[in-house]
């Protein structure tokens, strides 16, 4: 086997770690690279995200995963709105709906517009959202978004799932595409004379190095803020505060 031209460590595992993994693979999958996932097995992986936009829809899509292979493995059903219930108790409004639009929408969504532009403008009218794009009125009549292979339109959805099911997916199809899986337990980190990340050493005192390093360890930022010193960014007073 020839050495790799390239190496490639993604630290941690989870969806983020095992999307990166597989978005690699297939990228990359007729180049010399040798991908690597580690993730701890002290450190339990947290369930985030059981909901998900229409961007993972387009993630399986660029994969060439079809939903018949991964959904029924993973619990997942179709998201076509998200309800935000006590949105705005002040205003009288029981809850604010934000359907995920879709091409169809171009013959409403403009009528969308007006009504919103003359709401601004203090006058009444009728400003809810899943009165107008499509996918808010499927969830009300809750109907499923799968279009006849002659509708023309592109329809957008996200899913509900079981993220644990579903990072157990990922990780089985990266390693399908040669991603190599390694658990292990990192308590150092080397560094290049330039300030680069060189390797990571395992508690066993074994050396993983590359070439290029991507931090998946979620809140605890362990490459990112711990090592590199890269600076959190909050978004705090940009929150809607509660009184």
């Amino acid at each position: 086997m020839s050495k790799p031209a390239k190496k490639i460590v993604i630290l941690g595992g989870g969806t983020a770690g095992w999307m990166a993994a597989n978005l690699f693979a297939h990228k990359w999958s007729k180049h010399n690279i040798q991908i690597t996932l580690v993730e701890s097995p002290d450190v339990a992986t947290i369930g985030v995200g059981e909901g998900s936009t229409p961007s993972l829809k387009r993630f399986f899509e660029q994969l060439g995963i079809a939903e018949s292979q991964w959904m029924t493995e993973c619990n997942a059903t179709y998201k076509l709105n998200i309800r935000f219930k006590d949105w705005s108790p002040q205003s009288g409004i029981a809850s604010y709906s934000h359907p995920f639009p879709s091409e169809v929408d171009v013959f409403t969504s403009r009528a969308f517009q007006v009504n919103c532009q003359t709401r601004r403008l203090g006058l009444a009218t009728h400003t809810a959202p899943e009165d107008f794009l499509l996918n808010g009125v499927l969830a009300k009549q809750g109907k499923s978004p799968i279009t006849p292979a002659n509708f023309p339109f592109k329809m957008e959805y996200g899913y509900h799932f079981d993220s644990h099911l579903l990072g157990a997916f990922l990780a089985k199809h990266a390693q399908s595409l040669g991603v190599i899986h390694r658990k292990e337990h990192i308590v150092d980190v080397e560094k290049h004379s330039s300030g680069d990340i060189d390797a990571l050493i395992t508690k066993n005192e074994q050396r993983i190095d590359a070439d290029f390093f991507v931090d998946c360890t979620g809140f605890s930022s362990l490459l990112m803020q711990k090592i590199l010193g890269v600076k959190f960014n909050s978004y705090r007073q940009n929150l809607f505060k509660s009184h």
